[in-house]
C-alpha cells in the first residue's frame, strides 16, 4: 500500500480501490524523484497546488504533506474521489483541499489559479498533447505556474508550441518532465 514520504504525514497510508486495474497510484519513488527535481526548499513558499488527474491523490496528498497552502484534487471516477475525501478527513485537511469530481479538461476550464500543477494522466496515445492546449487556455496557469506531467519513458509526444521543459528524468517506464509556459514580452 502506498504511502506519503515526507512532511507532517509522512508514513500515513494512503486509501487504493481494490480492483480498479485503471488505477494506477503514483509510486513512492517517483514521487521522490518529481519532489527532488522541485527542490527541498519549494514548498516553503506554501504554494497552492492543482493535482489532476487525482485517482488516489498521491502527488496532492504528498505536496500537501510538504507544505503546500492548498490543494485541489480533479478525479473522473467517483469511487476514487470518495476514498480521495475519506482520506482527507481521516488526516483532517478538509480546510486546506477541494475535491472536484469529473473530468480534468471540463474542469480546467473553471477560474482558478495555481503555482503547482501535478499531473499523472493515463497513459494513453495524445493525451500530452490535449492536456497542453488545455492548460495554456486555463486561467489556472500564470507566468510562474510549474506542471509535473509523468508519462511513459517511450513517450515522444511534442509540446504545444509555447512550453519549455525546465527538467527532465526517466525513472523505470516513467518520464517526470517539470515544464513551464513561456511567456513572451510584448514590446512596442
Amino acid at each position: 500500500m502506498p504511502k506519503i514520504i515526507a512532511g507532517r504525514h509522512k508514513g500515513r497510508l494512503l486509501k487504493v480501490l481494490g480492483g480498479n486495474l485503471a488505477l494506477r497510484p503514483t509510486l513512492g519513488r517517483i514521487r521522490q524523484i518529481i519532489f527532488d527535481l522541485l527542490g527541498p526548499f519549494y514548498f516553503q513558499t506554501a504554494p497552492r497546488v492543482l493535482n489532476g488527474f487525482a485517482g488516489t491523490g498521491a502527488l496532492g496528498l504528498e505536496a500537501l504533506s510538504r507544505g503546500a497552502r492548498h490543494v485541489t484534487f480533479i478525479e473522473k471516477d467517483p469511487a476514487s474521489a470518495q476514498l480521495l475525501q475519506q482520506t482527507i478527513a481521516l488526516w483532517q485537511e478538509e480546510a486546506h483541499t477541494t475535491v472536484i469530481t469529473g473530468d480534468f479538461f471540463a474542469h480546467i476550464k473553471i477560474p482558478g489559479g495555481a503555482d503547482l500543477i501535478l499531473l499523472d494522466p493515463p497513459y494513453q496515445k495524445n493525451m500530452q498533447r490535449r492536456i497542453f492546449v488545455a492548460l495554456s487556455c486555463a486561467s489556472w496557469v500564470t507566468p510562474h505556474t510549474l506542471v509535473v506531467l509523468e508519462t511513459t519513458r517511450n513517450n515522444r509526444s511534442s509540446l504545444p508550441p509555447g512550453w519549455h521543459v525546465l527538467k527532465h528524468r526517466t525513472h523505470g517506464p516513467a518520464q517526470i518532465l517539470v515544464l513551464q509556459k513561456v511567456v513572451l514580452d510584448n514590446v512596442l
